[in-house]
């Protein structure tokens, strides 16, 4: 089920564009960390073409990581949802005329994925046993002593 993901600029002259419909395997991300992982297929959807010297491509990509949740260290499951991803190459930097944006793909999907994450949808149920320890928010200017700000209402 891993794709190549390769783009042939020949076939988009003459205001060509090609659909890009692919499901495919996690396996080019080359995860090899323990604490991360993809248990879900990777679906992209979009379109390639030309406009002037450029190689335009627009993605919708869609799958799903793993990670430990930071409260309960419980295995989360979480959706990776990036829309309108939009990349433009210039033709001349296409030296083979074939463009291959699995390493864009790559790195675009691993810069989505944030240092830490928390099972339930952001609601873990160990959350209160470790409230106590946690630091409180500073109370914001409306909860402070009232300021007189003579300039306020100019």
């Amino acid at each position: 089920m891993n794709k190549n993901f390769s783009i042939y600029v020949d076939r988009l002259k003459d205001g060509q564009t090609l659909t890009i419909e692919e499901e495919s395997s996690p396996a080019f991300l080359d995860v090899t960390e323990n604490e991360l992982a993809f248990p879900s297929p990777v679906f992209i959807h979009g379109k390639a073409y030309l406009a002037d010297d450029h190689l335009i491509l627009q993605l919708d990509i869609r799958t799903e990581y793993s990670m430990p949740c930071s409260i309960c260290n419980e295995t989360a499951r979480v959706p990776l949802e990036i829309k309108n991803f939009y990349h433009v190459e210039p033709i001349e930097e296409i030296t083979s005329h074939i463009f291959d944006y699995t390493n864009l793909l790559r790195e675009d999907i691993l810069l989505q994925i944030p240092p830490f994450v928390e099972c339930h949808d952001g609601q873990c149920p160990e959350r209160n046993s470790v409230n106590p320890y946690l630091k409180k928010k500073a109370p914001t200017t409306a909860q402070k002593d009232p300021v007189y700000y003579p300039f306020s209402d100019l």
